[in-house]
Order: structure tokens, then sequence, then C-alpha cells
């Protein structure tokens, strides 16, 4: 081996190529055609890590390096660029290959391979030049991770199921994912351009926008619910966070809005809120009903010796020509105690579970008789209209029952107008083909029905009354003016057969009650 490196340097001291070799911006290296390298420049060495010593006499299988292909997989020696020269006499061009160092990261070089042939035209060695390109590999690799996040990322915001909306520092819409198109209804073509406000719904209020654009101008993430509407006028109800986005200098260049519709979700806390309230209503009317009816008996006994007395110091006191002012005081006890039995009968109405008569009711008489009642009462300015369908057969219901629904609507309305109007009682079969909601207990129904509806020109009843309306001893009558029982005992007694109440009212201009009773109740074709 000493042998044939003295021969080599020998030779390459008879053609001396080493100062234009060091002044080479590429590494040289020229072998033999074993294979065997002859001569490397200063800049191969550099490259290669081993000095000339450490390179000179070696084949590509004998250096203590390896070679990797570009795409980092292990390179056989015998398909370096230099060896396939050799073998095939073709030059190689811009191969990318690296150079391995145990335990070191790899070098990574450009080469180009050249045979050199003799007189005859046989190949005698090959010289290879090669440039380090680790630098620019890198460059490479880190630009191709970078765009193999960059589509990752695009592909997860694509496929998100949460609305994207990406904006310019002036806030139009340069991107948004499909997702977003599929939940406001347009295109992307339609929306690019645009400004979020085409979603506007009227719901969010400025004051909410303000306070948007304040915090993300200011650089910080703001996060909130809106009501946005779709192109076919859907609300929306959305959990949205806006950010912006700066560029290298920290200037903000752009917003990015995420977007996800919980419209669901509140209507699902909505209506756990009205069972909550509906519930709670239930067991305040139950609390009332074991009330009523542990006390109403004994209550009753009570009542009438003070009615009993009452009247006949009344009449004992007209007898004897008593004071007219104790006789008036008397006469207020009467009728305070008078009031108190008809608070205890309409108790022991609203009880629940109470016993219901077997009979039937003609709709026609006993709504005749409930007018009549309501029309002794009336003043000059009210009028009270019945307009029931005569055609209606008998309901198996208890015409006790049926009476007192009607004249707790009738009182009600007669209450409820202060200056001149009509009140009017209305019977009528009815059918609803989309699902209704009980305004008392909250269940929906559909089909056909009996419909009684009284329909007053009255004050109507405010928002935040409805939500009360069947409470017992709710009123917004005056003191002395009402028991807050009325709307109480047509809930229960509705109920009772598997009835339900709408309400439907506004506010200055009158409320109609509907009590509707399942059809199944009218006897067709039965008589009394």
């Amino acid at each position: 081996m000493a042998d044939k490196q003295q021969s080599m340097r020998q030779s390459r001291g008879q053609n001396d190529l080493s100062p234009l070799f060091d002044i080479m911006l590429e590494g040289v290296v020229v072998r033999d055609g074993a294979g065997r390298i002859t001569a490397c420049n200063r800049t191969a060495q550099q490259i290669y890590g081993l000095s000339a010593a450490e390179l000179e006499g070696h084949t590509a299988a004998s250096l203590p390096v390896g070679f990797l292909y570009e795409d980092g997989s292990s390179c056989p020696p015998d398909l370096h660029p230099a060896m396939v020269t050799l073998r095939t006499g073709q030059p190689q061009r811009g191969v990318v290959m690296g150079i391995a160092h145990p335990g070191k990261d790899p070098v990574w070089i450009q080469v180009n391979s050249q045979p050199i042939a003799d007189a005859e035209g046989r190949i005698t060695s090959v010289i290879t030049s090669f440039a380090d390109i680790t630098p620019i590999k890198r460059a490479e690799d880190a630009l191709r991770a970078s765009e193999a996040r960059n589509r990752t990322l695009a592909e997860a915001i694509a496929q998100s199921g949460c609305s994207v909306i990406i904006t310019d520092g002036d806030g139009r819409i340069e991107y948004v994912n499909p997702a977003c198109c599929k939940a406001y209804g347009y295109s992307e073509d339609e929306l690019i351009g645009e400004r979020p406000s085409i979603f506007k719904s009227g719901e969010t209020t400025q004051e909410e926008y303000a306070s948007l654009w304040r915090t993300i101008l200011a650089g910080e993430a703001w996060r909130g619910e809106m009501s946005n509407r779709s192109r076919d006028g859907k609300l929306i109800r959305e959990a949205v966070s806006v950010s912006p986005v700066r560029d290298e200098s920290g200037e903000v260049r752009h917003f990015v809005a995420l977007k996800e519709d919980i419209t669901q979700l509140r209507e699902d806390e909505r209506r756990r809120h009205e069972l909550f309230e509906r519930v709670a209503r239930l067991e305040r009317m139950e609390l009332v009903a074991t009330l009523a009816g542990g006390i109403a008996h004994d209550f009753n006994n009570v009542l009438a010796a003070i009615l009993g007395y009452s009247q006949l110091a009344a009449t004992q006191l007209k007898q004897d020509g008593g004071q007219a002012r104790v006789l008036k005081y008397v006469e207020e006890i009467r009728s305070a105690g008078q009031r108190a039995r008809e608070l205890i009968q309409q108790l022991l109405s609203f009880r629940r579970g109470g016993a219901v008569q077997q009979g039937s009711a003609e709709l026609a008489v006993i709504g005749r008789e409930a007018v009549g009642l309501l029309r002794a009462t009336l003043p000059d300015t009210l009028a009270v209209v019945a307009d029931i369908d005569p055609g209606l057969p008998r309901l198996s219901v208890d015409p006790a029952h049926l009476h007192q629904i009607m004249m707790n609507l009738l009182i009600n309305a007669r209450d409820a107008i202060a200056g001149i109007g009509t009140i009017r009682l209305t019977a009528r079969r009815v059918s609803f083909d989309g699902a209704q909601r009980c305004d008392s207990c909250g269940h929906e129904f559909r089909g056909a029905y009996v419909a009684i509806t009284v329909t007053d020109v009255g004050v109507g009843i405010a928002p935040e009354h409805r939500e009360k309306l069947f409470e017992p001893f709710f009123t917004t009558k005056d003191v002395g003016q009402g028991t807050g029982m009325g709307l109480a005992v047509v809930h229960t007694m509705t109920h009772l057969y598997d009835g339900h109440v709408r309400v439907e009212s506004e506010p200055g201009k009158g409320t109609a009650v509907q009590v509707v009773l399942p059809v199944q109740l009218l006897k067709e074709g039965g008589a009394e």
C-alpha cells in the first residue's frame, strides 16, 4: 500500500495540479481505473472531513464514511457516481447524495463525474467534482416540512366542522372554509371580498360589535357569542373567537374568526329552563292543592258560622231599628265572608284529583247560562256575545266543570276591559295539523279538538306576566278585585279531560284564551 501511495504522489508530482485544486471552490477527486482515489484538493478534504492521507488510496467502499441517496436511504458504494462512470463510461451530472459520518449529521453534495480515457480510448481514470449543498438541502427540507405542515393545517381548516373566516386588516374576507359556506348558504366566490357584516342578524348590539373591534385592533383575541343569519334568513347562535394575525414586524395584517354553531345548545338550555320552571310551577300548584284539600272543609265550617251569625245580626238590627252604621258594619262582615266562601270554592275546584261527576254537557246551553250570568254584572259600556256552533254534540264532561271554565274566562275578560268593549265567547271544532304548545302545562299537542274561546279587547297581558298566568294566587288586579285562582282553576279542570289552554295577547289590544278539549269527548249521535 505504501508503494502505491508513493507511486501516486510521484504521479501527482509529475503533473502537479495542487495549486489549481486548492483554489477551486468545489471539491475535486481523481480516481484510477480501479476506483482508488489518487488525488483530492483541499475543498474535497474539507467537505469529506478527512485529510488527503485518509482519502488517497481508498475506494468508495473502503472509505470510513457512508453514502446516502437524496431521500436519506443508504447508497451502495458501487453506485457512487464515480463508480457508475467507470463501469459505463457515461458522465454523471447533478447527482445529489450525502456523506454520512457515524454519529454526525450528513454532509450533502451535488456530484458530477467525468471519465478520462487514454490514447486508445480506454477509460483509465475518473474525475469527480462536487459542491457542499448542505445549507441548501436543509433549507429545502425545512421548506418541504413547512409546506407539509401548511398543507396539513390547510386541510384541517378545510375539514373543520367550525366556520373559519380570514379577513385582511380592513375586514374584507380573504378565505372561508367549506363549513362556513355550508352554515351560511353562500359559495366561496360570493363571500371573498365581502365583509362579515353580510351575516348580520340585527340581534347583536352595536355595543358588542364596538367591543369586538376595540379588542382585536388592540392586538388581543375577542371571545363571545353572536347571533347571525344565513342566506335563507335562519338565525344562528354562534360561539365566536376572533384573533389578530401579525406579520414579521408585529403589524396586524389579518384577522381569523372561528365560529361554532351553538343554536341547538342554547335551544336545549332554554328547553331545560322551561322544563325546570314548569316542574316548579306544578309543584307549587300541587302544594296549593294539598293545602286546599286539608283546610277547605274546616274553613267552610268556620265561614258558615260567620255568614250565619252575621245574617242573624243584620236581620235583628233591622227589626230593632239599630243604627245604620252598625248595620253597615255587619253587612261588610257578611260580604267579606261571602268572598272568602267563593275563594274556598275555587280552591276546592282547583284541587287535583278531585272527583269528576259522570255526565254530559251541552255547550250551547251552558254557554248561554254563563253569558247570562255575566251580562247581569256588566256595566252599560260592555257587551257580551255568544257564538257557539249549534251543531256540536254533547260533551262527556262534568257540566259544573264546563260552567266554571266558561265563567272564569268570562270574568277575567270583563275585568280586563276598562272602557267600552265587547266580550266574545265562541265554541267550535278545530284541527291543528302542526304542533301546538299548551301555555299552562307546556306540552305539545295536535289533532282534532273542541275549542272554547273567550276574546276581549282589554289591556292585554304584559310579556313578563305570561309565565305566571296559571299560578295560584297570581293576579294583576287591584287588592280586593281578584283572587288569582281563575286561570289556575281553568288549568286544572281542562287537564282533567286531557285538554290544553292557549293564550294569545297583545298589550293594549286584548287577549284571547282558548280551552281545547279532545274531540273524543263529543257524544256523536247521542242524546241525553
